[in-house]
């Protein structure tokens, strides 16, 4: 059977490594490749999930939103969020997940790392802003938000603020940052705001993860600052990923 990733421009992505020697290892009848799809394709890659055999697949940029459109039924985290990074067919149903939440929070928790009552602000508006927004009120952080879409303020009720990202570069009264946007990748390794003040105790945290220092890291190092990548959300949401297709294949 197989799983996999559904995104756009994503053959630098290190799931298919994460997920096959895991597979390997436990003996699991799973292989997992990329599903680099245009936008316009995805319906004829919902259609072909049955013949291929496809029992589920991660979702990345640019379609965590988008996905939902194809969804019979939402996890409650993924409802809560409102973007899907995973998807199980189950009984030809397909239901949506959110597991870069549980990723998100898993990666704090490996650093020993807890933010409740501290300042954090999150760079951009996506699926993936929205998952590290939904943890830090899971933990009671106090949020802020930089983006520029007037729209989106109201997917985040409980922000103490909202700026643009050029309004964003004094960084000093924050326990973390944390870029959620598309900028930092491998395909477009720029910082998504120019840091004009900043504290020492800072961090900064980029949810891309190739390269492994964005030039927003990079920055933050050259300032001294503790910087972390999104491997580790990577790797923490991957295995509730496999957690979720497991379970599915034992009850098939």
């Amino acid at each position: 059977m197989k799983v996999g990733l559904l995104g756009r421009n994503i053959s630098y992505s290190r799931s298919p490594e994460i997920h096959n020697s895991w597979y390997k290892e436990r003996h699991i009848p799973l292989s997992y490749s990329i599903f680099d799809v245009k936008r316009d394709d995805i319906p004829s890659f919902i259609e072909s999930l049955e013949r291929e055999g496809i029992i589920g697949f991660n979702v990345t940029v640019p379609y965590k939103e988008h996905i939902m459109g194809f969804i019979h039924e939402l996890h409650s985290e993924a409802l809560e969020v409102g973007a899907v990074n995973t998807v199980v067919v189950k009984n030809g149903r397909r239901i949506g997940y959110c597991t870069d939440v549980h990723g998100f929070e898993r990666s704090l928790a490996d650093s020993s790392l807890n933010f409740k009552g501290k300042k954090v602000l999150i760079l951009g508006s996506g699926g993936a802003a929205r998952a590290v927004y939904t943890a830090f009120k899971h933990m009671g952080a106090e949020i802020h938000m930089a983006f520029r879409s007037e729209e989106k303020k109201v997917q985040f009720p409980e922000s103490k603020s909202f700026m643009s990202l050029e309004e964003a570069g004094d960084i000093s009264g924050y326990s973390m940052v944390v870029n959620c946007t598309k900028l930092g990748n491998i395909n477009d390794d720029r910082s998504p705001i120019e840091i004009t003040g900043y504290s020492p105790e800072t961090i900064l945290y980029d949810l891309n993860y190739e390269p492994k220092y964005s030039t927003f890291l990079r920055k933050g190092k050259e300032l001294g600052l503790r910087v972390i990548n999104g491997e580790s959300m990577l790797r923490n949401q991957a295995m509730k990923s496999i957690e979720i297709w497991t379970d599915a294949l034992k009850q098939s």
